[in-house]
């Protein structure tokens, strides 16, 4: 009896299938463990909204006395069915430090958005009009950004690309030359690109 045993090209074929079965479902498995984590919080201390965290008892890992935190994000991505999850992180980012006790005076936050981020900025009128009338779902999570001091700058590159006015953001984002000229700025000026 002789056994065929597949080509190298047919199990990289298998190989790649299966990671993808796994990717498309570990988004979901993960989000559920991390939501019902032992002492998760949706929310808070700082941003209601969004924002689960965890305190951490006694870490291994510290920041050094005084450090000054200062994250710029890239928002580049939103739909039109739910808040923009790619901004909760930055109300994680807030959440997490503070309930783990770091002063809130020593957290900086900034985000550069661009690509279909933008709908994430719209009032709700705008986000309306566009949308078939549904308010912007993302909307009491960019004002809570707002008010606690994070800057939101749209790229006008992209604002003159997809037809948006300044008219239609939520007060308080601001609309930079283009993303590219925002997030060299905040670089220089010592915040670093946090990717998650």
């Amino acid at each position: 009896m002789t056994i065929k045993l597949a080509s190298p090209a047919v199990r990289r074929l298998k190989t790649l299938a299966a990671l993808t079965l796994f990717a498309a479902a570990a988004p979901a498995s993960l989000g559920a463990q991390r939501q019902n984590a032992p002492g998760m919080t949706p929310s808070g201390p700082i941003i209601q909204a969004a924002g689960q965290s965890v305190e951490v008892l006694d870490p291994t890992f510290k920041a050094p006395d005084g450090h000054v935190f200062k994250a710029v994000y890239v928002i580049d991505r939103a739909d039109t069915a739910g808040v923009n999850q790619q901004l909760t992180t930055i109300a994680r980012f807030l959440n997490l430090h503070v309930r783990n006790g770091i002063p809130r005076e020593r957290l900086h936050a900034a985000a550069v958005v661009h690509g279909t981020g933008w709908m994430s900025l719209l009032s709700d009128s705008a986000f309306g009009a566009r949308y078939g009338g549904k308010a912007n779902p993302s909307k009491r999570l960019v004002e809570e950004l707002l008010a606690n001091g994070v800057q939101l700058v749209f790229c006008g590159q992209t604002a003159a690309v997809r037809g948006v006015k300044r008219e239609e953001l939520l007060p308080g984002v601001q609309l930079a030359v283009s993303a590219m000229t925002a997030f060299n700025v905040f670089q220089a000026q010592g915040y670093q690109y946090n990717p998650w």
